[in-house]
């Protein structure tokens, strides 16, 4: 289970701030850590500081950090988010052609617009704590999840030219044993990362406060967890059961081959020793 390690440094209060946070393997003094991570790897989530509004914050779900812009919360007269009005337009713009629309969760004076890799968040300063924790740890594990979707969309072909394994071995194809060997172990590779992240990914990390709790819970559901991880849980078996009968049949037809080749040896053997008792009659006989 993630602990929360530290609390965030005070942020001060001005309209628009940007915090950046950083998923790191190793942390310095300095860093003010939001959460750590021990699956799938050990990671830390650090507030790398303030700075004025990215335009180049990552979208892709395989960034090292997260882009997170502060709005305070809108006065209750505003007929319309603030949000909405000032960041709907250049996140939808980032998240590039054909790509999901940005996630918007709202829940108790809290509005909340997710893409990977950046998030606009409209709070009280107050709340800001807890729902920068929660929001790190559902973009990190989010981003983990996002790299094994993206894995097997581009392994797709390579199964489709390794799937004739699984029924039939020719000689030729063990010249590109090594190759098959290394996409059996990336299969594997995903199956034991989808075991370690699954159990965070569907619910959030019990030491988050409730409201924290609250965010990455909407925010689970909002982005379609649940469902992404059943259509990866079941991609992630094809692999494993195509290869795992590619290497039985690649193990079968090589000890097929390795038997016949000692076989042969066999009848060398006997067939020279047949000969050398012919030649010992004949010259006996001959004598």
């Amino acid at each position: 289970m993630n602990e929360m390690t530290e609390a965030v440094q005070p942020l001060e209060d001005v309209r628009v701030r940007q915090r950046r946070i950083l998923f790191v393997e190793r942390i310095t003094g300095d860093d003010v850590v939001l959460m750590a991570f021990k699956d799938p790897a050990p990671r830390y989530a650090v507030l790398a500081g303030h700075s004025t509004p990215s335009t180049d914050a990552p979208t892709d779900g395989h960034a090292d950090r997260l882009e997170v812009t502060l709005l305070p919360p809108s006065p209750p007269s505003f007929a319309a988010p603030q949000m909405t009005a000032i960041e709907m337009p250049s996140l939808g713009k980032s998240n590039g052609p054909g790509a999901s629309p940005p996630v918007l969760v709202k829940i108790r004076g809290v509005e909340l617009m997710w893409l990977p890799g950046r998030a606009v968040l409209q709070c009280d300063p107050e709340q800001t704590e807890p729902l920068l924790s929660a929001l790190a740890e559902f973009a990190y594990y989010e981003g983990e999840l996002r790299r094994i979707e993206t894995e097997i969309v581009g392994a797709w072909a390579e199964l489709e030219q390794d799937k004739g394994l699984a029924f039939a071995v020719t000689k030729a194809d063990l010249k590109r044993s090594e190759a098959v060997g290394g996409r059996m172990s990336r299969a594997l590779e995903r199956r034991i990362k989808m075991a370690r992240i699954e159990p965070h990914l569907y619910e959030p990390d019990a030491g988050l406060p409730a409201a924290g709790r609250k965010l990455g819970e909407e925010l689970r559901e909002k982005a379609r967890i649940e469902s992404r991880l059943e259509t990866v849980d079941a991609q992630v078996e094809v692999f494993e059961n195509i290869y795992e009968m590619s290497g039985q049949r690649m193990g079968e037809f090589r000890a097929a081959a390795e038997e016949h080749v000692l076989e042969w040896i066999i009848i060398v053997l006997l067939a020279g020793e047949l000969l050398l008792l012919l030649v010992q009659a004949i010259w006996k006989f001959a004598g």
